[in-house]
């Protein structure tokens, strides 16, 4: 019996153990499944759609066959668009049977917008699609990809205005009156110009018009020709040009604004369709004696007044006080018929600023001071500094991306204008930069928030603030006076 019932344990014990192995194997071992097909496998293809060459002046349809797809696998029953990009940008699309459509207006301002211009020529287009693609077991194979060519014609735009245009808004001397419009200077490109100055500090509208609708005093008649923007209240330094009965932007003409008082060229791109404006505030250079020679034209380009906007300009330092300043415009240095001196004012605080004849006049003491110009009324403003004893500076200097934000390039305090300091410098590359006082960032100058990657202008910067100034590649005079915060960047031509 003992025998008996070991024989049977073992037995047990050894099948349990055959069946343990037969578990093992099965997990070493496992069951493999076929991989699902790659999207090659069913020959899908993008080529260009039906509606790929784009003439928007004979379109028929609000949309356009952009893509087409195809593919040899009759498991294939359609596709869903998973992106669709030109340029970089994305662009809204559908999948209409077997073609990938888009609004055609939607893709003619990103055309427009990629090639900055809206001139009726032939636009090379490079069309990056993603599908997946739909079978008809209800499954969906992801990510097949395919480039195409495309082209799109904008519409025709208008000629050139043989009378030219002008410009009606919130501007000095005008203010919407069509008695006294600011006619625009063509350049003899296709491009006209305007300076103007702004007299409101927050937003300025205007329009543009052309001149072959001009009249003094019937509006009906002037708006058959305005040029304005897409959106009501735009401050776009760059646009495109909305005019009359225009075919693409049929929300009518709307206004641009201008934020902030100041002086500003703006140009009209008639080629293009664009407009461009950027501040252009006049320079105006000290001579006397806070010039290091004194009374010398060369020197006195270091010695800028510092726009404050709306064709106002400060300048800030200890003055000698005596008769010994005039100051002249930047296209007039050196000529001394027609520098800036003092009309009345005899030592007073305020008083008339003349160009013709003009005397020399001073600083009411030898003490800090701001002297104010308004050129608008030619008028001049002393202010006393309530602190005589201003922080003194052993250096500013600048940094920024041009030098890797180290191994500052330093500026010179001028010498007989205490705390103003200047330098020619040249940038290598576009990118941010600041000024900072002794070498350390526990003083620095930037521009405001508002301004931020911003520049006020292409050849002209002014402001204050603690954000980076960005600034393309050239070269330039830098100017800040470190009491005010104020600085200037010029750029040499």
């Amino acid at each position: 019996m003992k025998r008996h019932l070991l024989y049977s344990i073992v037995a047990t014990a050894g099948l349990a153990l055959a069946g343990c192995n037969g578990d093992y194997d099965d997990w070493a071992s496992p069951q493999s499944y076929p991989q699902d097909p790659s999207n090659s496998t069913y020959g899908v293809t993008f080529s260009a759609g039906p509606d790929a060459t784009i003439n928007m002046g004979a379109l028929a349809s609000s949309t356009v066959r952009l893509v087409g797809l195809n593919s040899s696998s009759e498991a294939v029953k359609g596709y869903t668009l998973k992106s669709l990009t030109i340029g970089g940008e994305s662009i809204n699309g559908t999948v209409d049977g077997n073609n990938i459509t888009v609004e055609a207006n939607d893709l003619l301002k990103m055309i427009e917008k990629l090639y900055g211009s809206r001139a009726s020529v032939a636009r090379p287009i490079e069309v990056n699609s993603e599908v997946s693609i739909n079978l008809d077991n209800g499954d969906a194979v992801t990510g097949s990809k395919g480039t195409t060519t495309a082209s799109l014609t904008p519409y025709s735009t208008p000629g050139i205005d043989p009378k030219g245009y002008y410009l009606l808004g919130n501007f000095a001397g005008n203010d919407w009156s069509l008695a006294t419009p600011i006619w625009m200077k063509a350049n003899g490109d296709g491009t006209f110009t305007a300076s103007v100055t702004t007299t409101s500090e927050g937003d300025n509208w205007y329009k543009f018009y052309m001149g072959s609708y001009y009249s003094d005093s019937d509006w009906d008649t002037v708006n058959q020709g305005q040029m304005g923007c897409e959106n009501n209240g735009d401050n776009s330094l760059t646009n495109f040009l909305v005019y009359t009965g225009d075919p693409e932007y049929t929300g009518g003409v709307q206004t641009p604004v201008i934020s902030g008082q100041g002086s500003f060229e703006i140009t009209l791109d008639m080629n293009n369709l664009t407009y461009t404006v950027r501040r252009a505030e006049a320079q105006y250079y000290i001579v006397g004696g806070i010039n290091n020679p004194t009374w010398s034209a060369d020197a006195c380009l270091h010695t800028m007044f510092y726009a404050l906007g709306g064709n106002n300009y400060c300048y800030t330092t200890k003055w000698p006080g005596a008769w010994d300043l005039k100051f002249w415009s930047a296209k007039d240095v050196g000529n001394w018929d027609v520098a800036w001196g003092a009309g009345d004012g005899d030592g007073s605080y305020t008083g008339k600023l003349i160009n013709t004849s003009a005397g020399a006049f001073q600083a009411p003491s030898n003490e800090y001071y701001t002297l104010t110009i308004n050129m608008n009324d030619e008028t001049y403003e002393w202010t006393k500094l309530d602190n005589q004893s201003p922080t003194e500076y052993t250096a500013v200097s600048l940094i920024g991306d041009f030098n890797g934000w180290g191994g500052d390039i330093d500026l010179a305090q001028e010498a007989n204008a205490p705390h103003n300091w200047y330098g020619r410098a040249t940038i290598p590359s576009d990118g941010g930069l600041k000024f900072r006082a002794n070498h350390d960032w526990a003083t620095s100058w930037g521009t405001s928030a508002d301004d931020e990657g911003k520049p006020v202008g292409e050849v002209y910067f002014l402001g204050i603030g603690e954000k980076n100034i960005t600034v393309p590649a050239g070269t330039y005079d830098f100017y800040l006076n470190d009491i005010t915060g104020r600085w200037s960047i010029v750029a040499v031509k």
